[in-house]
This record gives C-alpha cells, structure tokens and sequence, in this order.
C-alpha cells in the first residue's frame, strides 16, 4: 500500500513536472520577439498621460513567425513615448516596453480583416514590426505630434498578410465544408 502511494506521488511529480516544463518552453518561445524589443527598449517608471487596456496588436519578425496579443495589450501615452505590456497572467517573459516616439516609422498596412491596421518598424530594434488597428495608432499619435512618423503608403512588407489572408479563407472553407457534411449527414 504504501509503495502504490509513493509510486502515485512520483508520477504525479514526474507528470506535473512535464506539464509545467512544457508551459515553460511554450511561453518562452512565443515572447521570443516581445524579448528581442525588451532588450532594446526597456521600461522607464514614468506617469503615463493616458491609459487603455485589452487593446490589440500582433508581433512578428524575420522568418515571418507571429504572436498575437489580441485584446492582451496595455498602452500607456506617456510624454516622450509610448509603454506597452501585456496584462497578467499572459505577461509571463513579457517585460514592459518603452518606444520614444522618435524611434517609430509605420506604413498602413492589410492585416486586419475587419480594420485597417498600421505596421510599426522601430529604429533600436529593426528585426521586429508591430501591426496595431488604425484607430490605437491615431490615438497615439495625439499625443507624439510630429514625432512618431506614421506614412499613408502601404507597407514594404506585404508578404505576412496575404498568407494571413489565405489561411482564414482556408479555415473559412474548411469549415463550411464540415457545416455542408454534417448537414447531409
């Protein structure tokens, strides 16, 4: 009996060191590029002007892997910049960022499906962009005046979207196809 209990508790050791270990290597990878703008931009403790929370961007890089912060950003106008974290619990290898104004460049760009969107370059960390709805980008550029340079043509890096595009017509196939099977089933 108490060889079953202690061969239980090793495994249950065992398996939940797995679980968690795999967590760790999941979180880890996909805050790869979120690192990448953290060791450039680090967080400064200043007032934020203004605050909203559960806003939306996408972070991607060199190879074309992304990771989407949809509805798990907070950003922060802040007088020379703009602060950007992720909110808790998703904020794991997330350290706040802060981006002057002046290190910004953006280029309308097709990513959303339902918004227009704004692809961010950042001069201190050229390997990475940040795609953000058209409307978060308007309200940060309020507060930089001139500083952050938003351009009106559309990005030079076009490829990510269009393969955005074609795996949600895909999935969109995929799944009236399923709808249309069971129907007939």
């Amino acid at each position: 009996m108490l060889a079953d209990a202690t061969e239980t508790l090793i495994l249950s050791v065992i398996g939940y060191g797995v679980f968690f270990g795999l967590m760790w290597v999941v979180l880890s990878r996909d805050a790869h590029w979120w690192r990448y703008l953290a060791s450039a931009y680090a967080s400064p403790r200043e007032a934020a002007l203004e605050t909203r929370r559960f806003q939306h961007g996408v972070v991607y890089g060199k190879g074309g892997a992304s990771k989407s912060y949809n509805g798990l950003l907070t950003i922060e106008r802040r007088a020379e910049g703009v602060a950007l974290s992720v909110i808790p619990p998703f904020s794991f290898f997330h350290k706040p960022l802060f981006i002057p104004y002046k290190d910004v460049q953006g280029w309308g760009q097709l990513w959303y499906v339902n918004a227009k969107s704004v692809e961010l370059t950042f001069e201190r960390a050229p390997d990475v962009k940040l795609v953000m709805p058209a409307s978060q980008i308007e309200w940060l550029q309020q507060a930089s005046g001139a500083a952050m340079e938003i351009r009106s043509e559309t990005s030079p890096h076009t490829a990510r979207p269009n393969l955005w595009y074609l795996a949600i017509f895909v999935q969109g196939m995929l799944a009236l196809w399923l709808l249309g099977w069971l129907a007939l089933r």
